[in-house]
């Protein structure tokens, strides 16, 4: 038997306000825990435009479950 334990997502978000309404919207899932969440400010040269990436990792079922 499979079962999913976890995964990570990686997303782009324009700004910092919409990374931490992402994170309170994920902290609420009843689907899955919000282990980790982490956010990056960037800044594209060649466009000039300024975006936030966020890395988070899901709990979908513990592992010794």
């Amino acid at each position: 038997m499979k079962h999913w334990i976890n995964v990570v997502e990686t997303i782009r978000v324009d700004t910092v306000d919409e990374a931490l309404t992402l994170r309170d919207e994920m902290s609420e899932s009843g689907v899955y825990e919000l282990e980790t969440f982490q956010y990056t400010e960037k800044f594209d040269k060649k466009t000039e435009e300024d975006y936030v990436v966020v890395k988070v990792k899901k709990v979908i079922n513990k592992e010794k479950e």
